[in-house]
C-alpha cells in the first residue's frame, strides 16, 4: 500500500489514486515518477464540481501542490457538461500551456469514460479572488485580459482549428435572446411584450457583434473567476474556469468584467485593457464604436442572466428587475442602431 493510500481522506477517489498520479506526472516530466508521500484536502474553491488540493512528495524532485478538479463529481448540474469538461481540459492543454501568460501549469488529466473519471490536474495557485481585492488589482486584471487576447489574436489558425471552442457567430448571440424570451414567456407571460419591445433591432446587432476581430475568449471573465497571487508590485493573474472558452470578440470578456462600473473607474479599466493590448500588437476599437460594442455585449450578458433566472424559477421580483435591466441595456446598445 502506498503512502497516499494510508493518508486520511474524508472522501475517497479510489485506491488507485497514487498509481494514476504517478502515471500522469511521469508523462508530464518525461520520466518515471515515484510518489513518496501525499496529503489531500478539500479545496475552498469548489463550486460546480468537487475539487481538492493534493500535495505530493516526489522521489528526487520534492513537493508539488496540485489542484484536482473532478468533473465526474458535480455539485450541481450544468448544461452541456460533457462539452464543458472537454473544453476546459483542452484549453489548458492545447492553448494555455505554451502561452506563458501566468495561468496555472497543466500537469495532465485522468480521463476514463467507462469509470466516469474526469480529473484535471493543475498547478495549485494560492491567492485571493479579484472580487475581494482593491480597485488597483482590478485594473491589473483588465490589463492581463488585454495581453492575453492580443497574444491569441496572432494565432488565428490555431484558434480556428480548435473545434472545442464555442463559436461566437450571430446564432450564438441570437440563441441567448431566444432563450430569454422563452423563459420569460413561461415564467411571467405578462412581461413577454416588454422584452420583445426592448429587443427590437437586436437581430441586426448580432451581425455586428460577430463581425469583430476574434481571439480567445475566456467566456466567464468575472472577478470571482480570477485569482491574484504574488507580491503587490508584480502580482500574477490566474483566471480559472475556462469551461465557456470561445473564439470570438475581444470585447466580450471586457464587457463582463467591467459590468457595474461607470465614469472614471470604467475609463481606467478600459484604458488598462487597451494599453496592454496595444503594447502587445493589437489596437482595439475606441470611441463611440467601442462604447456601442461594450453596450451590446453587456446586453447579451443581461439576457443570459435573465434566461437562467427565469428557467430556475427565481422569485417574480427578481425576474421583473432583470427585465428592467435588459430594457436599460437595450436602450444604451440599440438606440441609433
Amino acid at each position: 500500500m502506498s503512502a497516499l493510500d494510508r493518508t486520511v481522506a474524508p472522501y475517497e477517489r479510489g485506491a488507485d489514486l497514487a498509481e494514476i498520479l504517478e502515471a500522469v506526472l511521469s508523462e508530464h516530466f518525461g520520466s518515471p515518477q515515484i510518489i513518496l508521500d501525499a496529503r489531500r484536502q478539500p479545496s475552498e474553491h469548489s463550486s460546480s464540481y468537487e475539487t481538492e488540493i493534493v500535495t505530493v512528495a516526489l522521489q528526487g524532485r520534492g513537493e508539488l501542490r496540485l489542484f484536482l478538479k473532478d468533473f465526474g463529481a458535480r455539485i450541481y448540474a450544468k448544461d452541456s457538461m460533457i462539452q464543458r469538461r472537454s473544453r476546459e481540459l483542452r484549453v489548458y492543454r492545447d492553448l494555455l500551456s505554451a502561452a506563458d501568460l501566468g495561468t496555472p501549469a497543466y500537469y495532465g488529466a485522468a480521463w476514463d469514460e467507462e469509470r466516469g473519471r474526469f480529473w484535471l490536474l493543475l498547478d495549485f495557485v494560492e491567492g485571493m479572488q479579484v472580487k475581494h481585492r482593491e480597485f488597483p488589482e482590478w485594473v491589473r486584471a483588465a490589463a492581463w485580459l488585454g495581453r492575453m487576447q492580443a497574444h491569441f489574436a496572432e494565432s488565428q489558425g490555431l484558434l480556428t482549428a480548435s473545434e472545442f471552442l464555442i463559436r461566437q457567430d450571430p446564432d450564438f448571440f441570437s440563441s441567448t435572446a431566444e432563450l430569454a424570451r422563452r423563459a420569460v414567456a413561461t415564467a411571467l407571460p405578462r412581461l413577454a411584450g416588454r422584452l420583445d419591445g426592448a429587443l427590437a433591432g437586436y437581430e441586426e446587432a448580432t451581425e455586428l457583434m460577430a463581425a469583430q476581430p476574434r481571439t480567445l475568449v475566456h467566456g466567464g471573465y468575472r472577478p470571482q473567476n480570477i485569482i491574484l497571487t504574488g507580491p503587490p508590485q508584480a502580482p500574477r493573474i490566474c483566471p480559472a474556469d475556462w469551461e465557456e472558452a470561445a473564439f470570438g470578440s475581444f470585447f466580450y470578456d471586457l464587457a463582463y468584467f467591467c459590468d457595474g462600473f461607470e465614469g472614471d473607474r470604467l475609463a481606467i479599466l478600459l484604458d488598462a485593457y487597451r494599453s496592454e493590448a496595444e503594447r502587445n500588437g493589437f489596437r482595439p476599437p475606441a470611441g463611440p464604436d467601442a462604447d456601442r460594442l461594450l453596450a451590446l455585449f453587456n446586453l447579451h450578458k443581461n439576457l443570459g442572466t435573465l434566461s437562467k433566472a427565469a428557467e430556475r424559477s427565481f422569485p417574480e421580483k427578481g425576474i421583473v428587475k432583470l427585465v428592467g435591466m435588459v430594457e436599460s441595456a437595450a436602450g444604451r446598445a440599440l438606440s441609433g442602431g
